[in-house]
């Protein structure tokens, strides 16, 4: 049996949920597809707040708190106009530094208060993706943690996203878990072995790497042909990358909604010679159809069970095929530790540590 804590009892069911921890800080995150900011400004929460993603004039994403600070109607559902976005309540125009450029009812000559802006986040937009920097702002931001497994060749991928009503850690679990495919996954992968081995683990700063195979138990060594091999790249805390065959690649990335609550992008390549394209497309259907509905009812089944998505994974026994997420969590609880006594869930008002040009 592997711990990497002493053993404690969960909350019996019905009993008081346990306050979830912060989100973890100095990091980056994937919000959105690129495709999904267009010339309108779209809306989302992410980390418990609500967030209005759009474009200025020379089409570059912005980041900005949805809430107008006029009298806080959400920007989202407004509209860009000469590369200010404009509130859809009464006009006020804020630029991409979050500045207000423009008060209406007040004559275009009417200078704002410079406390009439909007908090703006440090993002980037790569790899058709756009990245949001959860974290205090910096002079130098680490690189993205875009993991090199995965090809970046639009023509042989597909994508798409859904949101759980379930915590960011136990996404995470159910998305680097070897084996319980030849379960909770039965009806879409019948006759997968139900032994993982070999299967071995390693880290290497914030990546953690699995490589196994799932094979069945008939008392032999591995024979090196037999099975279904699966290896992941985790960078942590969400974005992931794994082959399940040399055709068949998978990037995901996990961030929160809130505590509760978890948003997802999944992304297959398909390296063959032909109609690529739609075989990746085939394949995110089967993830967001029929894989991830599975995955879903088992993280809401432990919930209902008193399972919490605590650091250090109270109630629960480990085994020895569970050392990759072990490695997770090991992470979780060292940077939260180093998180202690920050709060960065303090009320806009009081403090915006994650806010650029305060």
């Amino acid at each position: 049996m592997v711990r990497d804590e002493p053993e404690s009892t969960s909350p019996a069911p019905g009993a008081a949920r346990p306050a979830a921890a912060p989100y973890i800080r100095d990091a980056w995150y994937v919000v959105h597809e690129s495709a999904a900011v267009r010339r309108r400004p779209v809306s989302v929460t992410r980390f418990g707040r609500r967030l209005v993603l759009w474009r200025d004039a020379a089409g570059t994403i912005v980041i900005q708190e949805a809430r107008c600070p006029h009298r806080g109607a959400d920007l989202g559902l407004g509209r860009v106009v000469e590369g200010a976005l404009e509130c859809p309540y009464h006009g006020f125009r804020f630029n991409p530094a979050g500045a207000c450029t423009l008060v209406p009812c007040q004559g275009k000559d009417w200078r704002a208060p410079a406390s009439m802006k909007v908090p703006t986040y440090t993002v980037r937009e790569e790899h058709g993706l756009i990245w949001l920097w959860w974290g205090d702002a910096r002079e130098d931001y680490p690189p993205l943690p875009w993991l090199p497994r995965f090809p970046d060749e639009p023509a042989r991928t597909s994508s798409g996203t859904l949101e759980w009503d379930i915590p960011l850690p136990l996404v995470l679990e159910s998305a680097i878990d070897f084996h319980h495919v030849a379960f909770a996954h039965r009806r879409v992968m019948p006759g997968v072995g139900t032994l993982v081995d070999p299967f071995e683990v390693e880290r290497e700063g914030d990546v953690i790497r699995s490589r196994g195979v799932i094979r069945k138990d008939d008392g032999q060594p591995y024979d090196g042909a037999s099975g279904f091999p699966l290896e992941l790249d985790v960078h942590f805390p969400g974005v992931i990358a794994g082959r399940f065959s040399p055709r068949i690649t998978l990037f995901a990335a996990i961030c929160p909604i809130d505590h509760d609550n978890t948003w997802m992008v999944f992304r297959y390549h398909m390296r063959l010679p032909v109609l690529a394209k739609l075989a990746a497309w085939l394949m995110v259907w089967a993830e967001l159809k029929l894989v991830q509905p599975d995955d879903m009812r088992m993280g809401r089944s432990a919930l209902a069970c008193g399972r919490s998505p605590d650091p250090a994974l109270s109630g629960c026994r480990a085994v020895p095929a569970d050392a990759n997420i072990l490695q997770w969590y090991k992470l979780y609880r060292r940077r939260l530790a180093a998180q202690r006594g920050r709060d960065d869930e303090a009320p806009p008002a009081k403090r915006l540590p994650i806010a650029v040009g305060e």
